[in-house]
């Protein structure tokens, strides 16, 4: 019984103590404030931001290929015979200047040539000087001949008369007769003889011209013992000693030209539409394709030499285009020329453009004024990032076109002056609240480039 007394006092206990608790709780719910609405916030995207300009843009293309000299010339033996003289300097790598005598071959055989061919032409122009006193004696003895012929034809007519009165004999008058036939004869025979000449002395002409034609080839032979440099130039190779006998057509050195050099660039064909003027075309109605061409394509160029320690740069020109497209790269070789390389040399900071240096050549077109421009990174698939005046964010689809290393142009889509995105926003959604970072170096950067200042790539 003890033990079930314990029992009941301690739930007389334990009842009241947990109804109090109700009471509190129930209490505190009741009086309990409720809790405070915050209402939700609004993310917000950082991004690097730019406006838009609108420059002249040059438009610019690089190639690479190797510098050659514009002109190489072949010094071929016109004429066989022996090597009597060699220019001292003619040896691989130095410098001749224009009209220095390279070689000498022995002349002794067309001079011979020579001296036969004018004595052939003092030969016939003696004849014809013969044929000129000929002719005048022909003429002096036709005169006196035909004042006979008068003679004895009136001396001819008196005996007629004279015969038909029966004064003279038959015999008497066949005399006469007989000799004014004979005066007669005598002033035909000079005659002919005079219409002859003219004929005699055209065949003497005709022959003093060939036999002048023959002296000026033979002087044109022997003028081809001595070889002369064309141009001043570099010697490039020399295959000939003195007392060497050399035959017609055997190369005897080779020379390349210090007037200009010429680097053969080979040019993508995707960079290469972007430089030539957008919307043209050439005109070929007057027949000069060469110049039209070169009109049309209005390209000039840098031909960049990259040392370890500087980079060097000549101003060319485009002076032509490659035949065909090649087929392996699908380059097209375009021809730079830099005038009177050796002369820009500078010593210690430009060396000469030599042959065989391997050089970075930059096509530069005409400007494009007024073109809108944004770097290549904020177009996204045709699309680009454009903050509106409420700082949110706008896709705009645009179009594009001359695609450069760091920028490209906008046709339609944007203008200048609006505020596209430089960062990557992911996800990126139209109308999204942004807070804009202007990067004015991206600016600086995009500008430099778009009209020449800056580098390309």
């Amino acid at each position: 019984m003890r033990l079930l007394d314990i029992v009941k006092t301690r739930k007389l206990v334990v009842v009241p103590v947990l109804l109090i608790g109700v009471l509190v709780f129930v209490g505190m719910v009741k009086t309990k404030k409720a809790p405070q609405r915050v209402p939700p916030q609004e993310r917000v995207q950082v991004v690097r931001t730019l406006t838009v300009p609108a420059v002249s843009v040059v438009p610019r293309a690089l190639g690479y290929g190797y510098v050659q000299p514009g002109q190489v010339w072949d010094a071929v033996a016109e004429t066989s015979g022996k090597i009597v003289a060699v220019h001292p300097a003619l040896k691989k790598g130095n410098i001749i200047g224009k009209g220095e005598v390279l070689l000498r071959i022995d002349p002794v055989e067309q001079g011979n040539a020579r001296q036969r061919d004018e004595a052939n032409v003092q030969d016939v122009l003696a004849q014809i000087r013969r044929l000129d006193q000929t002719e005048k004696d022909t003429q002096r003895k036709l005169k006196i001949e035909q004042d006979k012929l008068k003679l004895s034809r009136s001396e001819l007519d008196r005996n007629s008369i004279l015969f038909a009165n029966n004064v003279i004999s038959k015999s008497e008058q066949d005399t006469v007769e007989h000799n004014y036939l004979t005066q007669s004869n005598a002033v035909q025979n000079y005659s002919s003889t005079l219409n002859t000449i003219p004929a005699e002395r055209q065949q003497l002409r005709a022959r003093l011209s060939s036999a002048r034609s023959q002296v000026a080839d033979a002087k044109h032979d022997e003028a081809k013992t001595v070889i002369r440099a064309p141009f001043d130039c570099r010697v490039a190779d020399e295959k000939v000693e003195i007392g060497q006998a050399v035959k017609t057509g055997e190369l005897l050195a080779t020379l390349d030209s210090m007037g200009r050099s010429e680097a053969l660039a080979q040019v993508p064909l995707y960079l290469f539409k972007n430089v030539v003027p957008r919307g043209e075309r050439p005109n070929f109605d007057d027949g000069k394709s060469t110049e039209v061409v070169r009109d049309f394509v209005k390209l000039d160029a840098i031909i960049r030499l990259k040392l370890p320690d500087s980079i060097v740069e000549w101003t060319g020109k485009v002076v032509r285009l490659s035949d065909a497209v090649d087929t392996a790269t699908r380059t097209i070789g375009i021809y730079v020329a830099v005038d009177d390389p050796y002369l820009k040399a500078e010593g210690g900071k430009r060396p000469p453009l030599l042959k065989n240096i391997y050089a970075e050549v930059e096509l530069r077109g005409a400007p494009r004024p007024n073109t809108v421009i944004v770097p290549r990174s904020a177009v996204h698939d045709k699309t680009v990032y454009v903050v509106d005046t409420q700082n949110r964010l706008r896709l705009r689809t645009v179009v594009t076109h001359s695609p450069q290393s760091g920028f490209v142009s906008i046709s339609s889509g944007i203008k200048a002056g609006d505020v596209i995105v430089l960062s990557d926003v992911v996800p990126a959604i139209d109308g999204m609240l942004l807070k804009t970072v202007d990067d004015a170096k991206a600016l600086q950067r995009l500008v430099a480039e778009a009209t020449g200042e800056g580098s390309v790539k």
